[in-house]
């Protein structure tokens, strides 16, 4: 059995790129592949996303095209409530749901939305991971909070920043 890797980083809200076409982002995205290959290549084979917007989501888009050639290797979501997409677009939505169907598997920490299921959802990932893979660079937020979490708990922190 290989190792275990979760995922935390910002939102769309605080990254650096603008929407979907800017090329910085797709520069981005080229390079969290590159670097889910390489930790796979040194024996990771299970994956935790908390599939929120920003990082998570592209961070479980890399790791679905990455079992295209490594079909050993597994995503799980980390979701905090069944209705974490109710108030995103219906193309966010669609999205989400896209990325959940491919899921090996979708663990959800809270039967509903409460204040602090986000949080729960952030202790889960640390708790789940053998490493926790930080797309940081400094803003105070939750991926602080969870990158502290880690710190804690012992777990290796893998920063990896935006830009």
């Amino acid at each position: 059995m290989g190792y275990k890797i979760s995922f935390t980083g910002y939102r769309e809200s605080k990254l650096p790129f603008n929407g979907e076409n800017d090329p910085m982002l797709a520069e981005f995205k080229e390079r969290l592949y590159k670097k889910v290959v390489e930790m796979i290549n040194q024996g990771a084979d299970l994956f935790f996303s908390g599939m929120a917007l920003g990082i998570d989501t592209y961070a479980a888009e890399a790791v679905l095209k990455a079992q295209k050639e490594h079909p050993d290797i597994k995503l799980i979501a980390v979701v905090p409530c069944p209705e974490q997409d109710q108030q995103w677009s219906t193309a966010q939505q669609q999205r989400y749901r896209e990325i959940l169907a491919q899921c090996d598997q979708i663990i959800t920490v809270s039967p509903q939305y409460d204040k602090g299921c986000m949080h729960r959802r952030n202790r889960t990932l640390v708790e789940m991971c053998d490493y926790l893979f930080a797309v940081y660079d400094g803003k105070p937020g939750g991926t602080e909070y969870t990158i502290k979490y880690a710190h804690k708990l012992g777990r290796p922190v893998i920063m990896f920043p935006p830009n």
